[in-house]
């Protein structure tokens, strides 16, 4: 099943911070804010830069690689704050560095071992690795404490799809859309099972659905495409 896309991801896995931070200097530290909203401005700077430069206020230029090393200074200053340790280790994850963000996942473990959006994460890496079945243990012992994450029931069907059970991941997918997961995703993940379970007639409408609800999604019009090629 296709990864989710890593940008959603990074801005999914971080959606409990709170409000923004009033100051607008890279890694400056202010004692008027806490780490969660020094974070959530360096992410909003990340994310800017990544958009052409420009912030949701509409006035702070930014650079994807000074927010993200100034995300680290912060999780050097914070090593015990989760979600900084989870925001650096996605960052790592986008650009590459599996290893690194493997060792921010390990210590959030370490001072938290239930942490669904760190289970996600680390069961993105084992996925890459070729580890299907370290994944699957990953995610289901979070879920067995947080059953209600929709992005946990989402990367659960994916490893069930990888070990090539079906109906588990079809359940899976169930889940995940009964706790809100986006009907896009939902959508997607459906065409996937349904395709590979031969349904080619159910495959395309639910990959139509997709490009219907998120008309962005390179991954399901190439699915698409792909199965109108070959026909059948």
């Amino acid at each position: 099943m296709k990864n989710l896309s890593r940008s959603h991801l990074l801005f999914a896995l971080v959606a409990l911070l709170a409000g923004g931070c009033a100051t607008s200097s890279f890694g400056h530290r202010s004692e008027n804010c806490d780490p969660d909203q020094r974070l959530e401005q360096l992410l909003d700077a990340y994310e800017s830069g990544r958009n052409g430069g420009i912030n949701s206020s509409g006035n702070l230029l930014a650079d994807c690689q000074r927010a993200r090393n100034a995300i680290e200074r912060l999780a050097l200053e914070f090593p015990a704050h989760a979600p900084t340790l989870l925001a650096a280790g996605q960052l790592a994850y986008e650009n590459g560095e599996r290893e690194k963000a493997q060792n921010y996942v390990d210590q959030i473990f370490r001072l938290q071992p239930i942490y669904p959006a760190a289970g996600v994460l680390r069961a993105q890496i084992a996925t890459d690795e070729g580890n299907v079945p370290l994944a699957r243990r990953v995610l289901e012992t979070q879920i067995q404490y947080t059953p209600d994450h929709a992005l946990l029931r989402e990367s659960h069907a994916k490893v069930l799809f990888l070990s090539g059970d079906l109906s588990g991941a079809a359940s899976a997918v169930d889940a995940a859309e009964a706790l809100g997961a986006p009907a896009w995703r939902v959508a997607f993940h459906r065409g996937l099972i349904a395709e590979k379970a031969g349904r080619a007639a159910e495959a395309r409408a639910q990959y139509q659905a997709c490009i219907d609800a998120n008309p962005s999604y390179a991954a399901a019009k190439s699915r698409l495409s792909g199965m109108n090629a070959q026909g059948g």
